[in-house]
Order: structure tokens, then C-alpha cells, then sequence
């Protein structure tokens, strides 16, 4: 797979590459033995710069024409398109994904930012009445992005954000670091002004307390873990920075006595194990009714093991690795504890003796005889394992799926409305499903999560114009 398509390798500040910091190898984790290349992370220093140049930039940018801001963004997001056969292979390379889960995320990239381009271009403003409503800018956004998505992510977040006339400082996992690059080198060369856009590589927990200068950023938008959020939430403590934060989840599908098995189990294979189950929408939690359990279990078990699991460059290839070593040891210890507390394992559960110490490779596992008291049961696992409860009433379905801190995505199967109707009224949730995948999602609709999935302003959709600014009213006399 061509690497040259990255021809920087450091952050991007104030218009220029920098290379102060220290060097960090990136690895391809469906080969360890393949060296992609060797990036600069940010120094302290050069994290700092960046607050200073965004903030710089801001009173310029937000000075600049909708129509203007817009023709950047334009151009970036064509730009995009036309590499997306480029996009694809740089996903598939760091992060692990299938080609297929590659292609998805740079389609799903392009359809949000182009909506963004277009609400944003005509609900920047209203006039009601004799008076005028204006959405002003906040000033410089921080935007924390996650590994498992380094594309869709970023757009979600940093198009809105310009568009709304906010400088944006982005700082991307550094498991992530060359979808990132990429995306700035296509920056560069569209000529937005500097400062406008910056990028900061590094690890989260040295760079991050310099990136959240609480004097100058005005907005941190964060997707991550949730102890990262929480962490960054404590730092901004009683700050006026506006906090946007979507988190982890511990997603449960339901599959009911009356449920179309062939697509439930479909939707459950979609919804556990692809992207190596490393997505905050996919799930965790399966249940089953009493009364097709055995069917459900004998279909599920066939299609997991008949599912191809190695590099995802590799066309026939369902499932690729996970993206790095610690994901791969929380497999590991997940599937220890919960064989201790009474699970069984009815598929996988190991490492994959044909790809073994080759990549992070790991099998797709389902766990039966998992109930309530297990502490596994609640956990956000992040990997392609589910926990599979038995049940034949809809109260202890309902209270399965409500386990633990998370309130994510869930998704019921079933044919009755009735049904659906009373488990989507109790479900702590806010992205429901009926017969589909718990990742379904439109560009259109808010992204976010209850409990402790989600903090602040919902993202996406027309959401996004409230998080990245604030209400202007200018009332004018009416005689």
C-alpha cells in the first residue's frame, strides 16, 4: 500500500510544519513488523504556539464573508473527494479498518460536511420581524479527536467550526496521526490563512493541559473515552469554556420473540463486530427472547465464525485487527473476567493462531450465561466481543439493557409497534433504533449520548451551529 501520500510527517501551525518535537513510529497494527513511517510530535512549546497563532487568526477569520469562509470549505471538502481512493488506503493502514469500513467512513466524512457546508450556508442569520438574529463565532475551538474514526471525526467537527467562523486548534489521537496530516496538507494547498487551522500531534496527557489554555480557548469539542472526558471536564471546572463531549458506550440490540432473525442477526454482526467492534455505537449487550434463543445463538455462532478475520487491505477480509496494543490486552483481560464470573464462551475468545504475533488480531467472541450481578455486563468493552442475556420478559430486557453509566445507541427488533414503543419510552438513550444497526445514523440528526455517553450541546446535525457559536439579537424600531 502506497505510503507517499503523506508527505509531511510533523504538526502544522501558524501556516508552517513544524519539526521541534520528538519522533514517534507509527505501525501498521495488521503487520507490527511494517514500519509506516516516523512522525514529530508536537513540543510543549509548539502546543502553545498554536493556541497563540489560532487566536491570532481568529479576529481575521471571523471577519471574512460566510460566503468566503464557505468557498474554503467548499474546495477542502472537494478536495477530499477527489482523494478518497487515497483517504481509504491511509485509514486502512493506521488504523486497521477493512477497506469496505474505510470506504464507509470517507462517504459518511463527505455527506456531513457537505450538509454542514449547506445548513450553515443558509442559518447563519434570520431576520424575524423588523429585527435579526445572528449566530456569532466563539473563537478558537479545540477539537480532540479519537483513533477509530480519524476522518469523519475531524470533519464532523472542524468544518462546522470554520464554517461558523471559529480558528480551530485540532489535536488527533496519535495512533491517527496521518489522516490528520493528510487533511492539512489539503489545507496548505487550498491557502487558508494562516493560523486559521492548526495541528498539534502528540500524546493526549502531555500536550493536552498546554492545548486547554483556559485564557484563550473558548470551546473544546471532545470524542473519547469517557475518563479522558471526564478528566478534561475537571480541568475546565468552573471556566466559561463552552464543553461539547461525546463519550464511551455499553450499547445493547434486543432481539424479541417475534424479530426477523436473519436480519437481527445480520444488524448484530454489523453492530459488534465490524470495525473490530472499536466504535462507541457498536454494541456490547445482546438480548435474546426465551423463545428463539437457540436459533438465534446457532445462526449467530455460524455467521461469527464464518466471518474472515486478518489485514484489511485484503479485499475479502470482514474484520481486521484491533489498532493497538492496548486494546488488544484489554481483550485479553476482559475475556478472563468474565469466564471468572460465570460466562461461557460459545465462539472465539483467543488469538488467532494463523495471524498470530503478526498484528493485533483477536477473535470475534460471544459470551452466553452472562446475567445482571456480572460486573462484565456494564462495561463498555471496545472490541469484538458481546455479552449475550436470555430473557422472556420485557421489564428484565429493558433493565439489562439500562446496566451501568453509559446511554448511548440501542436498537429493538421486533415486528410489534406496540413493543418497540414501550422499549424505546424506558431505554436510557438517546440514539434508538427499531430493525437497524445500533451505528445507523443520518448527518441531519444530532449525535450524542445520555448519562455518561455525552456532555454539552449535542454535535452534528443542526446542532452543530449551537455548539461552535452563540445568539446575536438586533432589534431595530419599528416606525
Amino acid at each position: 500500500m502506497n505510503t507517499q501520500i503523506v508527505t509531511q510527517a510533523s504538526s502544522y501551525i501558524n501556516g508552517l510544519w513544524v519539526t521541534s518535537g520528538n519522533k514517534n513510529s507509527l505501525r501498521n497494527p495488521a503487520n507490527l513488523n511494517s514500519h509506516i513511517k516516523d512522525i514529530h510530535f508536537a513540543s510543549l512549546q509548539d502546543a502553545k504556539n498554536s493556541i497563540i497563532s489560532a487566536n491570532k487568526a481568529f479576529a481575521k477569520w471571523k471577519t471574512i464573508s460566510i460566503d468566503k469562509r464557505i468557498r474554503f470549505l467548499s474546495d477542502f471538502m472537494v478536495s477530499i473527494k477527489e482523494n478518497k481512493n487515497s483517504l481509504t488506503n491511509l485509514i486502512t493502514l493506521e488504523n486497521g479498518k477493512t477497506l469496505k469500513e474505510a470506504k464507509g467512513e470517507v462517504d459518511a466524512a463527505i455527506l456531513e460536511g457537505n450538509y454542514q457546508i449547506d445548513f450553515l450556508s443558509k442559518n447563519l442569520s434570520e431576520n424575524i420581524d423588523t429585527n435579526h438574529l445572528y449566530y456569532s463565532p466563539l473563537g478558537v475551538a479545540l477539537l480532540i479527536t479519537p483513533w477509530n474514526f480519524p476522518l469523519s471525526t475531524v470533519i464532523r467537527k472542524m468544518v462546522p467550526a470554520l464554517v461558523c467562523g471559529n480558528s480551530v486548534v485540532l489535536k488527533p489521537s496519535e495512533f491517527s496521526s496521518l489522516t490528520a496530516i493528510f487533511l492539512f496538507e489539503i489545507l496548505d494547498q487550498i491557502s487558508i490563512p494562516k493560523g486559521v487551522a492548526n495541528l498539534v500531534l502528540g500524546e493526549g496527557d502531555i500536550v493536552g493541559p498546554v492545548l486547554m489554555e483556559l485564557s484563550i480557548v473558548k470551546i473544546i469539542s471532545f470524542t473519547g473515552s469517557t475518563d479522558t472526558g471526564e478528566l478534561i471536564h475537571k480541568h475546565i471546572g468552573s471556566s466559561d469554556v463552552r464543553y461539547q463531549a461525546e463519550m464511551g458506550g455499553a450499547n445493547a440490540l434486543v432481539i424479541w420473540e417475534d424479530a426477523d432473525i436473519e436480519k437481527a442477526v445480520e444488524a448484530t454482526i454489523t453492530s459488534g463486530m465490524a470495525c473490530a467492534g472499536q466504535w462507541c455505537t457498536g454494541i456490547s449487550k445482546l438480548v435474546v427472547h426465551n423463545n428463539i434463543y437457540d436459533s438465534v445463538i446457532d445462526s449467530l455462532v455460524k455467521a461469527v465464525n464464518n466471518l474472515n478475520v486478518g489485514d484489511g487491505s485484503i479485499p475479502s477480509v470482514d474484520m481486521g485487527p484491533l489498532n493497538n496494543v492496548s486494546q488488544f490486552k484489554k481483550m485479553k483481560d476482559y475475556i478472563d473476567r468474565a469466564i471468572q464470573q460465570g460466562a461461557e464462551i460459545l465462539s472465539g475468545g483467543t488469538e488467532i493462531e494463523s495471524v498470530k504475533n503478526k498484528g493485533y488480531f483477536f477473535s470475534p467472541t460471544l459470551l452466553g450465561d452472562v446475567n445482571e450481578n456480572m460486573e462484565i455486563a456494564s462495561e463498555e468493552i471496545f472490541g469484538p466481543i458481546i455479552n449475550i442475556y436470555k430473557t422472556k420478559s420485557i421489564e428484565s430486557a429493558i433493565r439489562f439493557s439500562n446496566l451501568g453509566k453509559y446511554g448511548l445507541s440501542f436498537s429493538i427488533f421486533t415486528a410489534d409497534k406496540e413493543i418497540a414503543k414501550t422499549f424505546i419510552e424506558n431505554i436510557d438513550a438517546s440514539l434508538c433504533h427499531v430493525n437497524l444497526p445500533t451505528p445507523y445514523r443520518e448527518v441531519s440528526m444530532p449525535f450524542t449520548g445520555w448519562k455518561q455517553s455525552g456532555t454539552g450541546i449535542p454535535e452534528s446535525g443542526r446542532f452543530a451551529r449551537d455548539v461552535f457559536t452563540k445568539p446575536k439579537v438586533v432589534y431595530s424600531n419599528k416606525s
